[in-house]
């Protein structure tokens, strides 16, 4: 099992630029005028990362082109976009797995993308899988080779940490087209990963992501509801960047997940390289 004992470990959120707000447009029957929102220029506050709030310096809307979205959209007034909006950013861990296209035919139904941290010795015959996930407009972010504690962290250098996010990298490119730089420590950055071990990590060229929401659904088998119950306790921030995994009561919660957010005024979004922001443990910015 893939326990991440990071109880107290909940990360701060810089964002120097991000879009918010569904890259399609939710089902009829999901209505919330918030996921439908675009995001506004907004000024947040500054505050310590112990108590989980978040820090949001500055949020502007999306200039790119969206495949998921209408072309040249018709802006509401400014009067009418949302001054403060909240935003989800759903991850799930340890895949690709016998869940990964059931997970994705989830998302598809509400029209949202999450971020997928994959594990390299889980690719090989989920090729197909990851591909599928990424063509659908998901984000492929590293999460080791191995997820093994003693290999990636035990010798305290970032050796072997990074020649397995190397090895792993070049695999997704191979598969999909595009060389992930986001990455996620196994069983979390800290306290496994120190200044100097960051230093490399930062020098290699890639980012790395914690979390805001440890949805323990590691721990709860078979235990929707318990997942859901996690969520909902810790759910509370402007920005969330929520921990899952490619487990069976992770897929039978993902609906009732994303109704709770969307009526808790949430939008959805999906990692975007050009609009990186700082999601790190040890708060971090260069990450």
């Amino acid at each position: 099992m893939n326990v991440h004992s990071a109880e107290k470990n909940i990360a701060s959120v810089v964002i120097p630029k991000f879009a918010g707000g569904n890259e399609k447009k939710p089902v009829p029957d999901k209505q919330s005028a918030e996921a439908e929102q675009s995001v506004d220029a907004t000024e947040g506050t500054e505050a310590d990362s112990n108590t989980g709030t978040t820090e949001v310096n500055e949020t502007s809307q999306e200039q790119q082109n969206s495949t998921d979205s209408p072309e040249n959209t018709p802006q509401p007034p400014l009067e009418q976009k949302a001054s403060k909006p909240k935003v989800a950013y759903l991850t799930f861990d340890d895949g690709p797995s016998k869940y990964t296209d059931e997970i994705v035919a989830i998302l598809n139904e509400h029209g949202i993308h999450a971020t997928f941290f994959v594990i390299g010795s889980q690719i090989k015959g989920n090729e197909s899988s990851l591909k599928a996930a990424s063509e659908q407009g998901n984000y492929i972010g590293l999460h080791s080779m191995t997820h093994d504690k003693k290999i990636l962290y035990d010798s305290g250098s970032s050796a072997k940490f990074l020649k397995e996010f190397n090895k792993e990298q070049s695999m997704v490119e191979e598969i999909t087209g595009t060389a992930p730089w986001l990455i996620r420590a196994p069983y979390g950055s800290k306290p496994q990963i120190n200044k100097e071990f960051r230093n490399d990590i930062v020098k290699a060229g890639y980012k790395m992501w914690d979390w805001t929401v440890d949805s323990k659904d590691w721990k709860h088998t078979n235990k929707p509801d318990k997942v859901m119950q996690e969520i909902k306790r810790q759910v509370s921030r402007e920005v969330e960047v929520i921990l899952m995994h490619e487990k069976k009561q992770t897929v039978e919660a993902l609906p009732q997940i994303i109704q709770y957010l969307t009526n808790k005024g949430y939008a959805f979004a999906v990692y975007k390289p050009d609009q990186h922001f700082s999601v790190n443990f040890s708060n971090d910015p260069r990450l």
